[in-house]
């Protein structure tokens, strides 16, 4: 039986493991991946965000694989290995606070941490690149650490607890913006505390002051040093995210919905026991539930948001509630009359929701066109010429550059009108753009959002020439030429 048990954690971990790298670099068709990529790259080459090229989150991520670029080259499987190495960080970090702070089994805190990993959110953002992944890493580090101060301590470990639970959040923010609701999260836990006076005001206020000293030492102080030598900083980051929530006004429609989506999509086994953890648990009483349940809202609180909404924005919930879900299963192992028929139902529960993490087909997935489409443009263009499209992973994997202005449409930022044909026109121009790659079909939804496509479509005409459709999946691209008399009047202009 000992035996068992300690094969138990080599055999969850092997499993982890195996999900998280086998054909990590096979399947290349994500879109949203593909505008990181290019910015690691172009910022391992010396350049440097929003003022050599346009990229609309904050530059931690971007700035981390650059340097692995630089190291090791270019290559994706890289950059989506430590995405994964960095969700599993979590995992151990949710198997050690489990154990440390609320006292599970170590079979139990071994079981929600594997669940965590496996859920199908965390394993989809463990095998792309994307900020997120660092983002949920920093926030359950500093999670940790504020934890860790409401842990039996010495004031003296509180105080640097706190101070660390700061740097950590800061560097949440600099990963990607969504990380400040764990900041904002623990105000309003302070709040709680203030409120139902269980904790004096002084020691209140110091935690607080301490724990913003950490964040402004590390998201304040390089936050202010790119805004002041960096130009364009603002606006392709706070500004931006202000633009495109001005451009949705309003509450978002049925955020409700979106909730019911989030626990609909592959996370009812986590969450509904999580829900038992919760309403018949101690969060009001004990300290650290209530911060674990603060920490949930204040993530849950961006379904409120209105504008585009993606259930990944809202991720990082699952780290709070998965701790709710150890306290739902230790409730029901602790009735006996209900441990027999709840826990078969349990399981049954978990193993459904991960269901789509074990689907072959998308383990086993190879982009061969995406592969073709990229071919292809390395064929007709030198290592030099700009090229443009739907998607800037193709510049990353074709390696070649895209105007400056151009290295992040989205369909936020062309349905909220921040890039527009006009600004299409103007940059392919100047940078004579040789080739065009256009997404055609119902799941084309970057260029295809921009308010003034008919300008797009028409400048195509008039100064490109279509030559071949390519097949990337489940869409075709559509690619074009610059007609060679369009080179010569670009070249003029320029001269």
């Amino acid at each position: 039986m000992r035996l068992f048990n300690s094969l138990i954690p080599v055999a969850l971990i092997a499993l982890v493991l195996f999900m998280g790298f086998y054909n990590l670099g096979g399947d290349m068709m994500n879109d949203d991946e593909g505008t990181y990529l290019y910015g690691a790259w172009r910022a391992s080459l010396g350049e440097v965000p929003y003022r050599d090229f346009f990229v609309v989150q904050m530059p931690l991520s971007i700035y981390l694989t650059a340097g692995l670029f630089r190291l090791f080259g270019p290559e994706v499987w890289l950059a989506r290995a430590v995405s994964f190495l960095l969700l599993l960080g979590t995992g151990f970090l949710i198997y050690g606070t489990s154990i440390k702070f609320f006292g599970f089994s170590r079979n139990l805190s071994l079981a929600i941490a594997g669940l965590f990993l496996l859920t199908k959110h965390v394993y989809f953002l463990g095998r792309i690149f994307m900020p997120d992944s660092y983002m949920i890493f920093f926030c359950a580090a500093a999670l940790y650490f504020a934890l860790k101060a409401e842990h039996r301590a010495p004031v003296i470990q509180q105080k640097w607890a706190m101070f660390l639970f700061g740097i950590f959040s800061g560097l949440a923010v600099l990963a990607k913006f969504n990380g400040i609701l764990l900041f904002g999260g623990y105000l309003v836990y302070s709040i709680f505390l203030l409120v139902r006076k269980m904790e004096k005001p002084r020691d209140l206020l110091q935690n607080i002051l301490v724990s913003s000293a950490g964040f402004l030492l590390t998201f304040g102080l390089i936050y202010g040093l790119l805004l002041i030598f960096v130009p364009g900083t603002y606006q392709a980051t706070l500004g931006y995210h202000l633009a495109k929530e001005n451009a949705a006004t309003g509450m978002a429609a049925f955020p409700f919905l979106r909730l019911g989506q989030f626990v609909g999509n592959h996370n009812y086994g986590l969450i509904s026991i999580a829900l038992i953890g919760i309403f018949f648990g101690t969060v009001f009483k004990e300290r650290k539930r209530a911060l674990l349940l603060f920490t949930t809202v204040a993530f849950l609180s961006l379904s409120f948001v209105p504008g585009k909404f993606y259930l990944r924005y809202i991720v990082f919930a699952l780290v709070p509630l998965t701790f709710f879900f150890g306290d739902g299963i230790r409730l029901i192992g602790s009735k006996k009359g209900l441990r027999l028929f709840a826990f078969p139902v349990v399981i049954a529960l978990v193993l459904l929701s991960l269901g789509p993490t074990f689907n072959l087909e998308k383990l086993l997935a190879y982009d061969n066109g995406t592969r073709t489409l990229a071919s292809y443009i390395r064929e007709e263009t030198m290592p030099g010429d700009y090229v443009f499209g739907d998607d800037q992973g193709i510049n990353f994997y074709a390696q070649r550059p895209c105007p400056p202005r151009l290295a992040d449409v989205s369909e936020a930022t062309t349905s909220s009108g921040q890039v527009t044909s006009v600004d299409i026109r103007n940059e392919c121009d100047q940078y004579n753009v040789k080739l065009i790659f256009v997404e055609k079909g119902a799941s084309a939804h970057h260029l295809r959002n921009l308010r003034d496509y008919p300008l797009f479509e028409n400048y195509l005409n008039e100064r490109y020439e279509f030559i071949k459709t390519i097949r990337r999946q489940f869409l075709d691209v559509d690619i074009y030429r610059r007609k060679l008399h369009s080179s010569k009047i670009a070249l003029i202009k320029l001269i």
